[in-house]
């Protein structure tokens, strides 16, 4: 009997643990001459699983009893990993079309239970492992993907650098195996806030009930990490879909006026195109800040900020609550001239610079946003000089 004949028995048999043992105590010549075998004998077994499929359709749909060779891919797939040699190889072995499980309505592709393969593979030298655990993770195609198991287990194993790969960031969100422990963690947390995907999949996490990753990275995360991811995360844009867990994550935090005022600077620049609930989120914050052209700043903000704050917050502020005023949503644009009021009756001296703004007010699409600039307009005259004033009286029809 030859090694060939063995190994293939050992298949047929569906036996794991005998068919890992085998294969790792193969040497290089062995290994090499099962290899050899195992193309030619994929179409053996799948026509010998057809036949029984096809006697079980002529049976009157009376299923049979399981055989042991029937989980042929798997052990197939075993049979690939413990004899080809380059990484690239086993790479591709373990992806074949014609090692996927097929079933009645449509094919699925399953790794199956990564342990037997991280065994198998665990004699190999400690680069071939991270090198294969990389490949195989820069494959992954997104949530749902049947490898995802196997690529965060050798990933786990190995310890190596994961890839910089969306799709990998947005498996291992969905895969259900993350843990306050898990090794990935301090590689991949970061990247939640960069993938492109992640925020999708994750829309539908609730504040009030405060589950998975919302409770996960509330109860593990760094509060300052989290919030920088957040803010970040906005400032590289997307939809409301996207956008929406992490405008949660932000919430839950409940930043106080310290953790949110380095990022003042950024909450105005998300008012005049970010989505609605990520200004929303913005304006809230900035309303409840100190007035940004008052000179007296209160104790709560961090001694870093009141040298940044007059050079940059007074010029992008207007800019800013113009972009705000412009845009359609007539509850964001209403809150918009409520804080432009507030601003002008804490500081009267700053009307000249937000007159353009409220001037912007005049042509929204909503008669109520019309009156209530035609409101402040009247309201605060007193503190326009000849400048603002003309702003003013220059965008009137």
């Amino acid at each position: 009997m030859t090694v060939w004949d063995e190994i293939r028995d050992l298949i047929d048999a569906g036996d794991d643990d005998k068919l890992v043992d085998r294969l790792i105590a193969l040497d290089p010549g062995e290994r090499k001459a099962v290899a050899a075998e195992l193309r030619d004998h994929i179409p053996v077994l799948r026509d010998h699983a057809e036949a029984r499929q096809s006697s079980w359709e002529d049976d009157d749909w009376v299923e049979l009893p399981t055989q042991p060779w029937e989980r042929w891919r798997e052990l197939m797939r075993l049979a690939g990993a413990g004899t080809l040699g380059p990484v690239t190889a086993v790479v591709s072995w373990l992806n074949r079309r014609d090692l996927m499980s097929v079933s009645r309505y449509a094919p699925r592709f399953d790794f199956g239970d990564p342990a037997p393969i991280i065994r198998l593979i665990d004699h190999r030298p400690a680069a071939w492992q991270a090198d294969l655990a990389v490949r195989l993770a820069a494959k992954l195609r997104g949530p749902r993907d049947p490898g995802t198991p196997l690529a965060l287990a050798l990933l786990r194993h190995t310890g190596v650098e994961p890839p910089q790969h969306d799709p990998l960031v947005v498996a291992w969100v969905t895969s259900g195996t993350v843990k306050r422990a898990d090794p990935l963690w301090p590689a991949l947390l970061p990247r939640l806030f960069e993938a492109e995907g992640v925020g999708r999949v994750l829309q539908h996490e609730r504040v009030t009930h405060h589950t998975g990753w919302l409770r996960k990275l509330d109860k593990w995360g760094d509060r300052q990490v989290l919030l920088d991811g957040c803010v970040r995360r906005f400032l590289r844009g997307g939809t409301a879909q996207d956008l929406r867990f992490f405008v949660r994550l932000h919430e839950i935090l409940e930043p106080s006026d310290a953790e949110v005022a380095p990022y003042l600077r950024d909450y105005l620049s998300l008012l005049p195109a970010s989505p609605g609930p990520v200004a929303q989120l913005a304006l809230h914050h900035l309303r409840r800040s100190s007035d940004p052209f008052s000179d007296a700043l209160p104790d709560a903000l961090p001694d870093a900020l009141p040298d940044a704050l007059p050079d940059a917050l007074p010029d992008a502020l207007p800019e800013a609550l113009s972009g705000l005023l412009f845009r359609a949503e007539v509850t964001l644009v209403r809150a918009g001239l409520t804080w432009l009021d507030q601003l002008v009756r804490e500081s009267p001296g700053c009307a000249d610079d937000l007159a353009p703004a409220l001037a912007t007010a005049f042509a929204h699409e909503s008669y109520d946003i019309q009156g209530r600039a035609a409101q402040l307009a009247l309201k605060h005259r007193k503190h326009f000089t000849a400048v603002g004033s003309a702003h003013i009286t220059d965008a009137l029809p």
